[in-house]
């Protein structure tokens, strides 16, 4: 009896030595990388890893991968260990010494960032209950994937994405938390506007915004969209990934292709920082990270601290105005160029966005925004129409999808 235990006790310690020899193994290479509970931007998050925290791969599913960490097991991209995944055969290597892991509250931000957006949103009148609106809201997963795979039903999406050209970005991968913290301040003002109560229209809006996510370089930055109870035509995209497009926006257009470009052009705002870079440079958004990091679960700043949130704050002031006002005219041909050719590499017609701006050049000036002026949509549906051309984007690729666009604006 003796001599059994014994040689299953080897045999178990042999088995535990072959899995854990072999295993995957991959360290963190960006600054920040965000565990979430699925394979998609849009999952909530449960964890922040940091740069040099190692994980264990358990399986990839596209451009993400499963892992393991101090007992947690989630999903982050794979561009969060880009170069740095090889086989362990070191089975007690992960006993070693780690940079910390923090857990995600259930709001999905850290306290710090979560505390100065509340003050912000307070100096500004912003509506602070949007906030928890903002916390709160996610698209299931489930009703995701049916949305998805309705849209690509007998269309290969591979060769979609391979056919048209995705343009690298020249910016960061990852939203900071500074950014975060603007971004979250600048939407409460925004939301004071009035937020569109309509989850139907609200998921469907976030179902094809994500499609071209997806699509784009940052598929793995989380991005929410909501809808202002705003006849006028407009959009606004912040800081840190959160979107706003009117009602009067959508009510105008005609087709999923129209709302696919004119997010495309909004997402675009945001994963290249527009209206961020000349910021960036000032000495507050290099040094807030540390400033948010040091205050989490603290309930007292040191002056240092403090003097940082305060001018983060006017950073968000100005940020406000950048976006409320209009951006510089460089980024907005940006976001129209790189927009439409994500908007395309999801499956959508790019000329639908040629249409869409020339009826609203028809209709005169709908909008506060410069940018949607009617010389402007004129202006926009010419030079659009230029790029599309140069571009050459293959024949017969492309999809409107009117019905489905038709059918969920019934109502609005």
């Amino acid at each position: 009896m003796k001599r059994t235990m014994t040689v299953l006790v080897f045999l178990s310690c042999i088995l535990f030595m072959s899995v854990t020899v072999f295993a995957e193994s991959g360290k963190i290479t960006r600054k920040r990388a965000t565990l979430r509970e699925g394979p998609g931007s849009f999952f909530p998050a449960v964890a922040e890893l940091q740069k040099g925290n190692e994980v264990e791969v358990l399986k990839t599913e596209e451009h993400w991968l499963q892992v393991s960490i101090t007992g947690m097991t989630g999903y982050i991209s794979k561009k969060a260990i880009e170069g740095s995944t090889e086989k362990s055969d070191d089975p007690f290597a992960q006993m070693s010494s780690k940079p910390s892991v923090t857990k995600v509250a259930q709001s999905g931000v850290s306290a710090a960032v979560k505390g100065f957006a509340e003050k912000y949103a307070k100096r500004l009148d912003g509506d602070e209950s949007f906030l928890n609106t903002l916390y709160s809201y996610h698209i299931n997963p489930r009703e995701y994937r049916q949305f998805r795979e309705a849209t690509y039903t007998n269309r290969n999406k591979s060769k979609i994405y391979r056919k048209v050209d995705l343009p690298r970005l020249r910016s960061k991968d990852v939203f900071s938390f500074s950014e975060e913290g603007v971004g979250l301040g600048i939407a409460s003002r925004l939301a004071s506007m009035g937020i569109y109560e309509n989850k139907k229209l609200q998921d469907y809006v976030n179902h094809v915004g994500n499609l071209v996510v997806e699509a784009s370089d940052a598929y793995d930055q989380q991005i929410k969209f909501f809808i202002l109870d705003v006849d006028k035509v407009n959009a606004y995209a912040c800081p840190g990934g959160i979107i706003f497009v009117t009602r009067g926006a959508i009510k105008r257009m005609q087709d999923e292709a129209e709302l696919a470009c004119f997010l495309g052009h909004e997402i675009a705002h945001v994963v290249l920082r527009h209206g961020m870079k000349e910021l960036e440079k000032r000495k507050p958004m290099v040094t807030a990270d540390n400033a948010f990091a040091e205050l989490e679960g603290k309930t007292n700043m040191s002056e240092e601290m403090q003097d940082t949130s305060d001018e983060l704050e006017s950073i968000a002031l100005e940020s406000y105005e950048t976006i409320f006002a209009g951006r510089l005219q460089e980024y907005e041909d940006e976001a129209d160029s790189y927009g439409c050719t994500i908007a395309a590499r999801a499956g959508f017609d790019p000329e639908s966005m040629v249409s869409f701006l020339g009826r609203l050049s028809q209709e005169g000036d709908l909008s506060g925004n410069e940018h949607y002026t009617t010389d402007q949509n004129r202006d926009r549906q010419y030079r659009i129409q230029r790029w599309i051309t140069r571009t050459g984007f293959p024949d017969n690729l492309f999809e409107t999808n009117l019905a489905r666009f038709q059918r969920m604006k019934q109502g609005l």
